[in-house]
C-alpha cells in the first residue's frame, strides 16, 4: 500500500483505516530537513550524515490536554485518493451538471459565456475584454447570493483578498490577462471569495476570541489565522453544494490549478514546521498530493489531523473546536521540533567568535606584532561578548519566522500571492477603472429584433462629468435659459391631482344645498366627488451621435436637451432618460449606447455636457436598447411612456444602410410602440420627410435647428396634454 506521484494507492482498498499510514516497513529511517531526505539516526536523535537534530515520529509525544479527546477518537477511513470526506476527485463537495455545462465535454464551463473573447477587432483595447470578464465574473457572484452585497475587482497594487467590511472582493487579474482559458479558475477564486462574505463574518468574531484567549505573540496569531483559514476554506466551500451546485465546477477547476498544478513548485520549504502546516493544508484541501514521502515523515500528524476533522465540517461550532484543537496542536509541535534550538544559537556564536579570535591572532602573528596569552585571552573575552550580544539582539520568535515561510506558501496556493508581477499594469487598471466608472456593459439584443446575427451587440455607458463636460453644460444651460423657463412654467403643475363635484345624483353623498327638494318627493339629493390625477409619464430622449451632425447641429441637439432635462428633472410626476447613440466606433456590428441623465445620475447632473458626434447610427437597434434600459430603471412600469428621437438623417451604419436600415427601424419602432410606446422623431438638417414618414408613425420636420428645443417642448406638452 504505497503512493504514486499523484498519491494513489496500489491496492483497490478503499476504506483503509487512517491508522494503518503510521506502519512503515523501514520505521527506523528518519527524515532530515538538513539533507532533505530519510537518513539513519546516530543513536542520539540525530542524523548520522549532517548531525542535525530529527524531527521525532513519535505520535503520542504530541498530545496536549486540549487535544486529548480528538487523539482518542475513532479513526476515520480513507478514500483511494487519500480523502476522509468522500469528496470528488478534485476535492470538491456535491456538484452536477447545469444545463449550461451540458456540452462542455471536460473543456471550459465558461463556454457559453467566454467564447470569441479575444476577437475585438481594430480599436478594442484590453482593458474592454478584462471589463468583459469582470462583468461576467460579477454576475456569477451576485448568483452565489444576492442578498449579500459585493463589489469586484482585480487586483492592482494589492494581492488578491477580500474586505470583509466593506464587501470589496480582489482577484488576481493576470490569470485573465493572460488568457481566457483561465476564465473557469478565476470564477472558482471568486466565487470562493463571495462564499467568505455570505459565511465567514461569524468567523471574524470567533476568531477575534481565540486570539485572546490563546495568542501571546505575532507568530502564534498568524499561526492561528492560518489554521482557521485553511478550515474555513474548505467549510464555506462545501455550503457552495446546497446553494448553487452549478457553480460546484468552478471550485474544482481553481483547486486544481492552485493545488495540482502548483503544489510541486509552491509548496517545497527546509523549514520543518512550515513544512507540517502544508501537509496540513494538503490534508484538508487537497490530500492526493500527500504522496509517500510526506505522509511517512508526518504519519502521526497526519493521523491526528484526521481524527480531529472528520466531523469538522459538519457544522460552525465544530470548526471553531477544530480550529482551537489543531491550535494547540501544531503549537507544541513547533515545541518539539525546535527543542534545543537556544542551546544551537548560542553555540554557534561562541564559535563564530572563536573562530574570529583565530583569525586575528594568526594576522598578528604574521604581522609580528607581540600579544601575551593574558591580551589574547581578553580580546577573545570581548568578541565572544559582542557575538552573544548579537545573537540576543537578532533574536526574533522562531514561530513567526516560520509562519512567514508557510504563510507564503498558503498565499501562492489560496490565490493571495504577492508577487507584484503579477499585478495589472496601471495604465490598463486606469483604463479599467474608467470603464467601471462609466458603469460599462454590454449584452446581445433579442436576434429576432435585430436584423442580422452579427449586429446584435449594445454596448452601455454612463457619461462621465468632466471639466470640460460641465463647462460645455453651463455655456448651453446659458443660452437655452428662456425655454428652460417657458417649459418649466408649463409643466410644474402636472402631477397634481384636481377634484370635480358632481351633484344631482341618486347616491353619493348627501348635499346639504338640496335638502329644500325632500317635500316634494325628489331623490336627486346626492353629490360625487371625482379626483383626477395625471398619470405618471416616463421620457425618453434619444439623440443621434452620428458624425454627420457636426458640431453646430450636436450643439443644437444639446441644447434642446439640456432645456429639457432642466425644465423636467424636478418634477415627480416626470421621468427623464438623455440618450445618445452611435455605432462601429469601436467594433464593426456594435451599437454604442451612452446614458447622459436618468433618474439614477443626480450625481453628475451636467455630464450632458459632453454630448458629441462620434461615428454612426443603427438607429433601429438604438430604439430597442433604450425602450430596454427605461424600463429596467423605472420606478412607474405602468405609467406612459414617450420616445423622441432627434436625427438629422436616414440610419447609416456598417451593413446597415439603404431600405434594409430603413426597414429594419420601421420594425423596431412599431416593436415598442406594440409594449405602450409613443414615438415622436424629430428630424433637422439632412432629415428628409419621405423617409421619416417610412420609419416613424408620428415625425415632424425642424428647418430651423435654433428651434429644436422650442419644438421638442411642444411635443411633450401635447402628449401631457398641458
Amino acid at each position: 500500500m504505497d503512493f504514486h506521484s499523484k498519491g494513489r494507492i496500489d491496492d483497490d482498498t478503499y476504506d483503509i483505516d487512517v491508522d494503518s499510514w503510521t506502519s512503515f516497513d523501514d520505521s527506523d529511517d528518519d527524515y532530515c530537513y538538513g539533507c532533505e531526505d530519510w537518513t539513519d539516526n546516530d543513536g542520539h536523535g540525530n542524523c548520522k550524515t549532517c548531525g542535525v537534530k530529527f524531527d521525532s515520529i513519535d505520535g503520542d509525544a504530541w498530545a496536549t490536554a486540549h487535544t486529548t479527546k480528538s487523539s482518542v477518537a475513532t479513526a476515520p477511513t480513507i478514500s483511494h485518493h487519500g480523502d476522509i470526506y468522500g469528496r470528488s476527485s478534485g476535492f470538491t463537495w456535491g456538484g452536477g451538471t447545469a444545463w449550461w455545462q451540458r456540452d462542455t465535454a471536460g473543456g471550459s464551463l465558461s463556454s457559453m459565456w467566454g467564447t470569441g473573447y479575444s476577437s475585438f477587432g481594430t480599436g478594442r483595447s484590453e482593458a474592454y475584454r478584462m471589463m468583459k470578464h469582470k462583468n461576467h465574473l460579477d454576475s456569477l457572484c451576485k448568483v452565489v447570493d444576492p442578498n449579500v452585497k459585493h463589489q469586484l475587482s482585480f487586483s492592482s497594487h494589492r494581492s488578491g483578498h477580500t474586505n470583509m467590511n466593506t464587501g470589496r472582493i480582489v482577484i488576481d487579474g493576470d490569470l485573465l490577462e493572460e488568457s481566457d482559458d483561465n476564465l473557469d479558475i478565476t470564477a472558482g477564486l471568486a466565487i470562493h471569495e463571495k462564499l467568505h462574505l455570505v459565511y465567514s463574518n461569524e468567523l471574524m468574531t470567533a476568531e477575534r476570541g481565540m486570539r485572546e484567549r490563546l495568542c501571546s505573540g505575532q507568530g502564534q496569531s498568524m499561526l492561528l489565522h492560518d489554521i482557521c483559514n485553511i478550515i474555513e476554506d474548505e467549510y464555506i466551500e462545501k455550503q457552495l453544494s446546497t446553494t448553487a451546485k452549478g457553480f460546484v465546477h468552478y471550485i474544482e477547476k481553481c483547486k486544481k490549478h492552485y493545488f495540482e498544478d502548483s503544489f510541486e513548485s509552491m509548496g517545497k520549504t527546509k523549514d520543518a514546521f512550515a513544512d507540517l502546516i502544508n501537509t496540513f493544508m494538503l490534508f484538508v484541501r487537497y490530500p492526493s498530493l500527500i504522496d509517500a514521502d510526506r505522509r511517512k515523515r508526518h504519519a502521526p500528524h497526519i493521523r491526528f489531523f484526521a481524527r480531529t476533522m472528520a466531523t469538522a465540517l459538519d457544522s460552525r461550532d465544530n470548526t471553531y473546536i477544530a480550529m482551537e484543537t489543531i491550535y494547540s496542536y501544531l503549537l507544541k509541535a513547533f515545541d518539539k521540533i525546535n527543542e534545543g534550538s537556544d542551546d544551537r544559537k548560542m553555540e554557534e556564536a561562541v564559535a563564530e567568535a572563536e573562530a574570529r579570535t583565530e583569525d586575528m591572532k594568526e594576522s598578528f602573528d604574521e604581522s609580528g606584532v607581540d600579544i601575551s596569552d593574558e591580551e589574547w585571552d581578553a580580546i577573545r573575552d570581548r568578541i565572544k561578548a559582542e557575538y552573544i550580544k548579537k545573537m540576543k539582539d537578532m533574536r526574533v520568535d522562531d514561530l513567526y519566522e516560520s509562519m512567514k515561510v508557510a504563510e507564503e506558501i498558503v498565499k501562492k496556493l489560496t490565490g493571495e500571492d504577492v508577487d507584484e508581477s503579477k499585478f495589472l499594469p496601471d495604465a490598463l487598471m486606469k483604463e479599467i477603472e474608467e470603464l467601471e466608472e462609466s458603469d460599462y456593459s454590454e449584452y446581445d439584443m433579442d436576434k429576432s429584433l435585430a436584423i442580422s446575427s452579427r449586429q446584435t451587440k449594445i454596448t452601455w455607458q454612463k457619461a462621465k462629468s468632466t471639466d470640460r463636460a460641465i463647462e460645455e453644460y453651463k455655456q448651453s444651460k446659458g443660452v437655452v435659459k428662456r425655454e428652460i423657463s417657458k417649459l418649466k412654467k408649463k409643466i410644474q403643475l402636472y402631477g397634481n391631482s384636481e377634484k370635480y363635484t358632481i351633484r344631482n345624483q341618486k347616491r353619493g353623498k348627501i348635499d346639504k344645498r338640496m335638502l329644500h327638494r325632500i317635500p316634494s318627493g325628489r331623490m336627486d339629493l346626492f353629490k360625487t366627488v371625482i379626483t383626477k390625477e395625471d398619470k405618471p409619464l416616463d421620457i425618453c430622449l434619444l439623440v443621434d451621435e452620428s458624425g454627420s451632425m457636426g458640431s453646430y447641429t450636436m450643439r443644437q441637439a444639446r441644447n434642446a436637451a439640456i432645456s429639457i432635462k432642466e425644465a423636467l428633472a424636478d418634477n415627480e410626476a416626470l421621468n427623464l432618460w438623455v440618450f445618445g447613440h452611435s455605432a462601429d466606433e469601436s467594433k464593426n456590428g456594435d451599437t454604442e449606447m451612452i446614458e447622459y441623465w436618468s433618474p439614477s445620475m443626480k450625481d453628475r447632473p451636467m455630464a450632458m455636457g459632453g454630448m458629441r458626434a462620434r461615428y454612426e447610427n443603427r438607429d433601429g437597434n438604438a430604439i430597442i436598447a433604450s425602450a430596454d434600459r427605461v424600463r429596467s430603471e423605472t420606478d412607474q412600469p405602468q405609467g406612459k411612456k414617450l420616445m423622441i428621437i432627434l436625427s438629422d438623417g436616414q440610419p447609416s451604419a456598417d451593413m446597415y444602410r439603404g431600405e434594409p436600415a430603413i426597414t429594419h427601424t420601421r420594425k423596431c419602432v412599431k416593436n415598442i410602440e406594440s409594449k405602450g410606446w409613443d414615438v415622436i422623431q424629430v428630424g433637422f438638417a439632412g432629415s428628409r420627410s419621405y423617409y421619416m414618414e417610412k420609419m416613424f408613425s408620428n415625425w415632424i420636420y425642424v428647418d430651423d435647428t435654433d428651434k429644436i428645443g422650442d419644438k421638442v417642448s411642444k411635443i411633450i406638452r401635447k402628449v401631457i396634454k398641458i
